[in-house]
């Protein structure tokens, strides 16, 4: 009997562990998944800043051209 008492404790022991272990991988993924959320805001920024440089500068070198010949 203190024999499967022991292994009770000893499986209870194991399950509280592996409990604490999906509960810091839970927390783990909740923060990477607050990074990589980030991460996708942070390229649509860069994404939608990069087209207006582009457009600008086509629009610069566009006007630059067709106007070239008044002088402006």
């Amino acid at each position: 009997m203190d024999r499967l008492e022991q292994d009770i404790g000893a499986m209870r022991a194991r399950i509280e562990n592996l409990h604490l272990d999906m509960v810091e991988l839970r927390d783990d993924v909740k923060s990477l998944t607050l990074q990589v959320s980030m991460g996708r805001g942070a390229l649509k920024v860069i994404g939608i800043t990069g087209t207006i440089v582009a457009a600008l500068t086509t629009f610069a070198a566009w006007a630059s051209q067709n106007f070239k010949h008044y002088n402006m």
